[in-house]
């Protein structure tokens, strides 16, 4: 990011009141006095450090720090994604009911990072196995406004810091690839490998579980994906979170539904959006309901219908569908290793079959898209 181009404020500070009370007065708030409680967010999946600052009145912060240095920026240009919309202004003018926390941008040129201050958001964050029916739905109304606000929009698009469809998939896939032997893993991709550090670890785990054939063709899908990716990019491009998952979620209401970690928002189909969700959410992490992949169907048709309301004419559920099928599999490639995380651990036989079981649907799921729209 070129910091002159936003005329960022500078920190003058470490991580303290005086920081709090500076970005609290630019956003139009106040901070009481005392001393903060801080403690770092981690959960070893994150891609910025993410700070908790609490005041002594009890009002709470997310301090989120990016490096200027970003392993991304030979692939994104700029790797920062976040910060480049926060300071282009659009976060603040998002459709309701979507809203993001965000407060303040700042530089503190001695670390050379910039700091995001948000609002502390995480009594809406719902724990794993909560997200039910009725909140995706909240969740599916928030992105369908978003999505049909820029729905070919494709001058208000490119006037936006967003992710190619390309960059999109290449910045996680590629370290994959390097992993897997089709790309040197040196450069920008092998720091991928470091820095996406759930790779190293679970990659291996799902090469085992497919088999060395079935290896063989997931890498073969990303290694050639000009065809497919050729298909889904014909499909209207609209503004993507590009992330959207329960931890980046905090639902209060209908009426208020927050979205934060814009790392990966994309100039590209909507369907990106819903592929990424409904793998994360239905595939890979499913809810406790005993319900199957196969009983979200009228989730989707959900999400398709609010799209038709907002477009009319516009929308074409066929080509959606089809847009639907190649971002799944896009997400696949990049997120198939999820689908092992149940037995990354200590884990039964039992434990074992099961992932087997899903993976080779998953499998059977990519082979089908593939056959059904590549020619």
């Amino acid at each position: 990011m070129d910091i002159r181009m936003y005329a960022l404020p500078q920190v003058g500070s470490e991580m303290d009141e005086a920081y709090l009370a500076a970005a609290l007065t630019r956003a139009g708030g106040k901070c009481d006095p005392g001393a903060l409680t801080l403690a770092l967010l981690a959960d070893g999946r994150q891609s910025s450090p993410v700070w908790s600052l609490k005041s002594p009145s009890g009002a709470a912060y997310v301090l989120k720090i990016f490096s200027r240095e970003n392993w991304r920026n030979p692939i994104l240009g700029d790797g920062n994604i976040e910060a480049r919309l926060f300071a282009n202004g659009v976060m603040r003018t998002l459709p309701a009911p979507l809203f993001v926390p965000s407060i303040d941008l700042a530089f503190h040129p001695g670390r050379d990072e910039i700091w995001m201050l948000m609002e502390d958001v995480s009594a809406g964050i719902l724990p794993r196995g909560a997200f039910d029916e009725e909140k995706a739905r909240w969740m599916l109304s928030a992105f369908a406004a978003l999505h049909a606000r820029y729905w070919e929009k494709a001058e208000e698009l490119a006037a936006l810091p967003l992710l190619s469809l390309e960059a999109n998939i290449a910045v996680i896939l590629e370290p994959i690839l390097a992993f897997g032997g089709r790309r040197p893993a040196e450069g920008w991709r092998g720091a991928g490998l470091e820095k996406i550090t759930v790779l190293k670890p679970m990659l291996p785990i799902l090469f085992d579980v497919l088999g060395p054939a079935d290896t063989e063709y997931f890498l073969d899908l990303g290694d050639h994906r000009q065809d497919w990716v050729r298909v889904f990019a014909e499909a209207p491009h609209t503004f993507c979170h590009g992330d959207i998952r329960r931890a980046n979620l905090a639902l209060f209401s209908p009426d208020r539904i927050v979205a934060f970690d814009w790392d990966m928002a994309s100039n590209a189909p909507a369907a990106l959006d819903l592929a990424w969700y409904w793998f994360l959410q239905f595939w890979a992490y499913p809810a406790t309901d005993g319900r199957h992949v196969a009983d979200r169907e009228p989730l989707l048709a959900y999400y398709m219908d609010l799209l038709a309301h907002h477009l009319g004419r516009r929308f074409d559920r066929r080509t959606f569908e089809r847009s639907f099928d190649l971002a799944w599999l896009k997400v696949f490639l990049q997120l198939g290793f999820c689908l092992i995380d149940p037995i990354s651990g200590k884990h039964s036989a039992e434990d074992r079959a099961r992932v087997g079981a899903l993976v080779r649907q998953a499998m059977d799921e990519a082979k089908r898209i593939h056959d059904k729209h590549v020619h």
